[in-house]
């Protein structure tokens, strides 16, 4: 029996894109020792803002261009997926000027409220960009059932923002820019390198296609707002909490929240792997015992995830003694509800691609933004009353919510057997 699981290729494939995510995820927490040596939580607080900032750039920039490309990847040519691509660009970059634009026109009154200065807003779009493109790859070596070239270009963005992040941070002093500019160089040269494999591997073709930029933003503008529910859970709690309880309860959190990356990591990753084999199932037009064993399958997962986070919490206490300064111990009191709420988030995973695969978005970006805005309000209301520890509840109680509600729906859109085993 372990000998069929070691050889099944949804096993390896899932190992390869595990490894390479715990690699390229590690970075925060590879840099927590090194970071809370140099700076202080209050410091660490204003690396959370930028990071904030990068993160709301990211899903402002690219329209999920790289979940389209996956979707059409199946329905279309080689030559037409590479005109396909070379169209998802033509929107990257008209989202990109007009992101430098707006910012360029806010950005005193950005600064007023984020604290965060111009230079470092136009440096957040421009990693937010030129991730895209290695985002593209990525998705594409994942369709292709490649995950040794995935997890090769993973590994080298991980260890090339890494040392970049080292050598400013400690060699040249520069606090938590230091770290900033690390992520952001990283994030150009792989970005260079990804437009040179797209057009060595003949997956990029600039031929204007009226159509395909239609289809693009048809797919991505609904994930609009459900991936800024997402944001709204970790980076809008961040704003709330500078301005309620201050940088060094900010910073405190920031780091407590990279402590549970595995459970966040492990989820995301095997998800990769997951969710094109789930697909190519559903298309064959599954009998009864097969849903069965595919229902089967994920509660065994959910039992897992929850477990991983139980074990998160027992050793995190250790882990912070180990790793952490001093000034960063009390970050242990937010592990449980973050650790926790990793975990739905992960089981979440597993329900929603069954909407992604009816191509439902619409009613899922409503659940998944209505559940961020009842975060945010129970966020600062949490906070504003029990202090910093309510971001991390509102955290936990949010990611359960969503999980219930998008199973729930999900359920409505692809019948599956759940209660079979329940």
């Amino acid at each position: 029996m372990i000998k069929k699981i070691l050889h099944n290729k949804l096993f390896k494939d899932s190992f390869v894109y595990v490894f390479a995510d715990v690699i390229n995820k590690a970075i925060p927490f590879l840099l927590l020792p090194v970071l809370t040596y140099y700076l202080s939580p209050e410091d660490y607080g204003l690396l959370g803002i930028f990071n904030s900032f990068v993160a709301v750039m990211l899903i402002l920039v690219g329209f999920s261009v790289q979940g389209a490309i996956s979707v059409n990847y199946y329905k279309y040519s080689k030559e037409k997926l590479a005109v396909y691509i070379g169209n998802a660009v033509y929107v990257l970059l008209t989202t990109f000027l007009v992101l430098l634009t707006i910012v360029t026109l806010l950005k005193n009154y950005l600064y007023n409220k984020l604290e965060l200065p111009y230079f470092w807003m136009l440096i957040a779009i421009a990693m937010a960009f030129t991730s895209y493109f290695v985002l593209i790859n990525l998705s594409l070596w994942i369709v292709e059932q490649k995950p040794e070239s995935y997890g090769m270009l993973q590994v080298a963005d991980t260890l090339i923002k890494l040392l970049l992040s080292l050598y400013f941070v400690i060699i040249l002093g520069m606090s938590w820019q230091g770290n900033a500019w690390g992520m952001f160089l990283g994030s150009l040269l792989l970005g260079v390198l990804s437009v040179y494999l797209l057009f060595k591997r003949g997956y990029l073709k600039f031929e204007y296609n009226k159509k395909d930029i239609k289809d693009i933003l048809h797919f991505g503008t609904p994930l609009i707002p459900h991936q800024l529910s997402f944001w709204l859970r970790s980076g809008a709690v961040v704003f709330i909490l500078m301005y309620l309880v201050g940088k060094k309860e900010t910073g405190l959190y920031n780091v407590a929240y990279q402590l549970i990356l595995p459970v966040l990591v492990l989820s995301t990753a095997f998800n990769k792997a997951w969710a094109p084999y789930l697909y190519r199932k559903l298309s064959s037009s599954p009998n009864e015992n097969d849903k069965q064993k595919i229902v089967k399958f994920t509660y065994v997962y959910f039992i897992g995830i929850l477990l991983l986070a139980l074990i998160i919490v027992q050793i995190a206490p250790y882990m912070i003694r180990w790793l952490l300064a001093k000034d960063f111990s009390d970050s242990a009191v937010y592990i449980k509800y973050l650790s926790f709420g990793a975990a739905f988030h992960g089981m979440y995973f597993m329900v929603v691609n069954y909407i992604f695969y009816e191509k439902k978005n619409k009613y899922l970006a409503v659940i998944t933004f209505f559940t961020s805005i009842f975060n945010v309000i129970l966020a600062y209301y949490l906070i504003d009353n029990v202090g910093a520890i309510g971001a991390a509840q509102a955290y936990m109680a949010t990611s359960f919510l969503s999980f219930i509600l998008v199973w729930y729906y999900s359920n409505k859109v692809y019948k599956m057997p759940w209660k079979r085993f329940v």
